[in-house]
């Protein structure tokens, strides 16, 4: 199955906000609306992948506490629901935060709900994309710091 526009640009979306840029979030939720995504389906993307950025923070947290004698692991969260745009959500928003357990865990769904490894790859390819621009607008931001303080 070939994933539709749309889909695509309602995963970019949810990549985009895992990954924090801003740019990427203005330019997928314009080209959203022109693949006739509705207001609903781009806040149902906006949120699957803020619930995974959360949930990546909460795993490195109660990694890096873990050093300290912590010893509660926080699970991944179970899925919001098996649809394929969902999944595909998923997969890239856990590509986006680097979270390998997150990661598995939207794998897993991805292949519950029939999206293709084609597929998936499809959508990893995007959000490194999208991630790497994200990394370029930050790094444009230290470049013009470091020129104006001598």
């Amino acid at each position: 199955m070939t994933i539709s526009a749309k889909d695509k640009e309602l995963a970019a979306v949810g990549i985009s906000v895992a990954a924090g840029c801003k740019p990427c979030t203005d330019h997928h939720v314009t080209v959203a609306r022109k693949a006739r995504a509705t207001d609903e389906e781009i806040r149902a993307a906006i949120a699957e992948a803020l619930a995974v950025r959360g949930r990546a923070a909460e795993i490195m947290r109660a990694y890096a506490l873990s050093h300290f004698g912590a010893t509660a692991s926080p699970d991944v969260a179970e899925d919001t629901g098996e649809s394929r745009v969902g999944a595909l959500i998923r997969v890239g928003a856990a590509f986006a935060v680097n979270c390998t357990a997150s990661l598995e865990h939207a794998l897993a769904a991805a292949r519950r709900a029939g999206i293709a490894p084609d597929e998936v790859a499809e959508i990893v390819k995007l959000a490194g994309f999208i991630r790497s621009r994200a990394i370029s607008h930050v790094e444009k931001l230290v470049d013009i710091g470091a020129a104006a303080d001598p």
